[in-house]
């Protein structure tokens, strides 16, 4: 079987320590934004562990109840604009989860890092020139447009 065809095979999910993650996605990885997340981005961050435990949490818990607590102000932000609320509830859900050490959670964090940011298609070689897409640019015989009636 081929590498492409194994990578699409690959489970949506990965298995660590009591949880199941998973695989970032655009949607994913903007939470890590607005969860100011610096591990996202290979920045270094001021509080590592926590970061992971959050990275954790937004690839484990359903989208929506992230989202609830991430855009929930009510108790205020920390001094980088985060929401405490969101601070909190992962502070709580870590206590009553098996993660194991922080080196394992970096290797874990860093290979689903790669594979997210990783082109799913190479272009083959000897591919498309420039006159190819040229012809594909210029091509006189598009469909025709079918006219709206307004209203």
């Amino acid at each position: 079987m081929s590498e492409d065809i194994e990578e699409v095979l690959k489970p949506m999910e990965e298995s660590f320590g009591s949880i199941n993650l998973r695989k970032p996605t655009a949607g994913t990885l903007s939470l890590c934004d607005f969860a100011k997340l610096k591990i996202t981005s290979g920045s270094a961050s001021e509080v590592p562990f926590f970061e992971a435990i959050a990275f954790f949490y937004i690839h484990s818990q359903p989208v929506d109840l992230v989202r609830k607590g991430l855009f929930d102000y009510s108790d205020g932000k920390d001094e980088n604009g985060c929401s405490l609320k969101f601070i909190n509830t992962v502070l709580d859900w870590a206590d009553n989860v098996e993660l194991g050490s922080i080196a394992d959670m970096g290797e874990v964090i860093g290979k689903l890092l790669q594979e997210a940011m990783s082109p799913k298609v190479e272009p083959e070689e000897g591919g498309s020139t420039e006159d190819d897409i040229a012809a594909i640019v210029t091509d006189t015989k598009k469909k025709p447009r079918t006219r709206q009636r307004s209203k």
